[in-house]
């Protein structure tokens, strides 16, 4: 009994670096981007790819092969809770060495993916955000995290997928209120970084250096 719960350990521990050992039945490319589900894979993933692909190649460090990185649809089930280590407010996540995207429960035909809060956000935005994290891994270095404040790393991220969970209005009511939530501090995250973009004649480079410096906010 002992070996065998050891098996079953390691099986998903490895399966965190590699999705695709949890046996996800369905698989499709589309574009340059595999997708593999635990659901049939419709038609409707074309126009999801399509538009997560136009946004990142926005990024002034868009990289051509961000677009070939795995994404693993979810139901939000035990699969999901295997790969996220039980994270209910994360839409997607990136896995490490493979660089994998592994999406929350998600709908292919509405272009939407949910939490388990539950909150919501266009499918192809979050495929965007996971894929930027990325380039800014490849530009910045693997230790971006612990190089660069949050706000720049995160608030890039939704500036490239052109959006963020909530929008002007949502933001403007819970500042009203004075209610501070992980929603409103990535609204505010890209906020800031469009406003220091455009103030630096649109460097990317220049935005991750110049983070480093005092914060005046």
């Amino acid at each position: 009994m002992g070996l065998f719960a050891s098996l079953i350990a390691i099986y998903f521990t490895l399966s965190i670096f590699n999705p695709a050992l949890l046996m996800f039945p369905y698989a499709r490319t589309v574009g340059q981007t595999p997708i593999y589900s635990d659901r049939p894979i419709s038609d409707d993933a074309v126009a999801v790819i399509d538009r997560a692909d136009a946004l990142v190649k926005r990024s002034a460090i868009f990289e051509p092969g961000v677009l070939k990185h795995p994404v693993f649809l979810t139901d939000g089930g035990w699969r999901w809770h295997v790969l996220s280590f039980q994270t209910l407010d994360a839409f997607a996540q990136t896995r490490p060495l493979s660089q994998a995207i592994v999406v929350n429960r998600s709908s292919l035909a509405g272009d939407r993916v949910w939490t388990n809060v539950p909150t919501e956000r266009d499918l192809s935005a979050v495929i965007a955000h996971e894929r930027t994290h990325a380039l800014i891994r490849t530009r910045f270095g693997l230790l971006v995290l612990r190089l660069y404040p949050a706000w720049v790393v995160e608030g890039y991220c939704d500036h490239v997928a052109d959006s963020s969970t909530l929008s002007d209005e949502a933001a403007a009511r819970l500042i009203a209120e004075g209610r501070r939530t992980p929603a409103l501090i990535y609204y505010e995250s890209r906020k800031r970084v469009e406003r220091e973009l455009a103030a630096n004649g649109g460097s990317v480079e220049e935005l991750f250096r110049a983070s480093q410096g005092p914060d005046p906010e």
